[in-house]
Formats: C-alpha cells, structure tokens, sequence
C-alpha cells in the first residue's frame, strides 16, 4: 500500500507493530498512540523523548511508507486539518474496568467492534481486495482453512459459498487441512486465517499448496506476521488489543466482514446464477423450519 494517508499510516503501524524489532516497534507505537502530537515534534525532540536514535526514527517512518520522519509530519499534519476534528482516545472504549456497570460494558464492547470494522476499512488495499476476488471468482477449487475461532470463520464463509453454489473444502481436522493442501494444484486457490500470523498449520498448508501451484490468500491482523510470506495476497484486519479481550474478539468481527464482503462480491460479479441457485438453497432447508 503506497501513498497512505494518515489515518491509514495508524492503522498500519498497529498492523506491523508486533513484527517489528524494538525500538521501531516503539517508534510505530508511539506514531500510533500519540499521532495528534506528530506534527509539534521535531526528530530530535521524539528521538531524545523515546530514549532512541534518529536514524532508528527514519527506518520506522520508512517502514509506515514515509521517506522520512519530515514527510511523516506532514502527511500527519494535513490528517489533523483534513479530519476538523481530532479523533477521540480509543483508550476507554477499548479498557475494560471492574468498576463498569453492565451497560458500560455492553457500549464498550460494540464501540471496540465498530472501531475494527472501520478501522480495517481505511487500512485495508482495495487492489488487494479486488485481485482476491478475481481469483476466488475463477477458481477451479477453493479450500479454506484455519484453527480455532480462524477454523469457525471459514466454516462461515463455507457455508455462505455453498449458498450461491460454490462448493468450498473446509476441514477442522488438521490431518483432513494437509491432505486438502496436497491435491491443490496450478488453477485452485487456499485461503487461510491467521489473527496472529503465526499458525504454524495455516503457513505450512499455505506453503504447501503454494508448492504445488495453486494461489495463497490470507486474512491476519498482523501486515509482516509469517503467513504473510506464503500467501500472493494479504487481507489485514485491524483490532487494538484489550488487556481484557486480546485483539480477537473485536477482530473476527473485521473478518467476518471481510469474508461477507469478498461473498457479496463473488455473488454479484463472478456468478450469474448466484439468485437462482440462492433461492434453491433456501427452498431446500424449508421443510426444517416450523
């Protein structure tokens, strides 16, 4: 993703941030955190406030995309202006306290959710996006595969598949995920969950199938994590982390949006049945209903 805009560039940073060695992983954070006291600061200033030196600040700005720490400034700069507003601390919405009545909660928990989705929005590469749907779109098999709430995820997504008449492998068994992988060949496509990146099974059956020819997509919320390097395309989440929750909960919504949008997408432009065949699957679960 080249040209970020500022909002993008701090949904990015907390995307690469963990993958990043110390001190730029304190550079991206405090970008990230702080971006509303970028524009008053000088190199010098943020190098002597973080305990770090400015060479370490520039090889940060370069990994958000910035040529250097002035460009970064800038972009954060107009950011401020463009927004009118500046945005507020998502340190409350994200925290959770013992104090907190149930309701507080309950607000909390649907503002962590709506801060994914939108946040994930303005991060996410359109073009990346669009190339994924391509290759789903004409695909001669897909495979789907994860572990864990990953694993329920693409169990979805298979399901929604099937509802247009797209027939899609998905196993919970692990044995079942690398004996799929190793019948994908040149023409198929695997598309793998990962929230963290670093599912040893979801790289190993994405790597697999990568061997053999068949097309990588991965869904993470993490840009530089490892499955990153097995898959042709990358599809980021973005979920701050809760001390309470982690990062999951609130990014398996992101996902799961993901997901619904790359299904609406193959409904609309890549199957011409997808209503026909839509109504027969409805008709066919009829007699279960009372």
């Amino acid at each position: 993703m080249e040209n970020m805009n500022g909002k993008e560039i701090i949904v990015y940073a907390r995307s690469i941030a963990p993958s990043l060695g110390k001190k730029e992983r304190q550079v991206v954070k405090f970008i990230s955190n702080n971006y509303t006291e970028i524009p008053q600061l000088s190199i010098g200033g943020l190098a002597e406030q973080l305990g770090i030196s400015e060479a370490a600040i520039t090889k940060a700005c370069k990994k958000l995309k910035c040529k250097g720490f002035y460009e970064l400034k800038h972009i954060m700069e107009e950011y401020i202006k463009s927004s009118g507003t500046i945005e507020k601390d998502q340190d409350e919405a994200e925290n959770f306290a013992e104090g907190d009545r149930p309701e507080r909660i309950l607000e909390k928990v649907f503002i962590n959710s709506q801060v994914a989705i939108q946040d994930t929005l303005a991060g996410i590469d359109y073009s990346s996006f669009t190339k994924a749907t391509w290759i789903l779109g004409h695909a001669a098999r897909i495979a789907l595969v994860g572990i864990g709430g990953s694993g329920i995820l693409c169990q979805d997504f298979r399901h929604k598949l099937l509802k247009i008449g797209i027939v899609a492998i998905s196993f919970q068994d692990v044995n079942m995920q690398f004996m799929t992988s190793s019948i994908l060949q040149k023409g198929d496509v695997i598309l793998g969950i990962s929230h963290s990146g670093k599912t040893k099974t979801v790289i190993d059956v994405l790597q697999m199938a990568r061997n053999q020819g068949a097309k990588t997509i991965c869904i993470t919320n993490h840009a530089m994590s490892p499955v990153t390097e097995v898959s042709d395309i990358v599809l980021c989440s973005s979920a701050q982390n809760s001390p309470l929750t982690g990062e999951n909960a609130s990014a398996r919504i992101a996902q799961l949006n993901i997901l619904d949008a790359l299904y609406t997408t193959l409904a609309l432009k890549y199957n011409k049945t997808s209503y026909s065949i839509l109504q027969k699957t409805k008709d066919s679960v009829r007699s279960n209903k009372v």
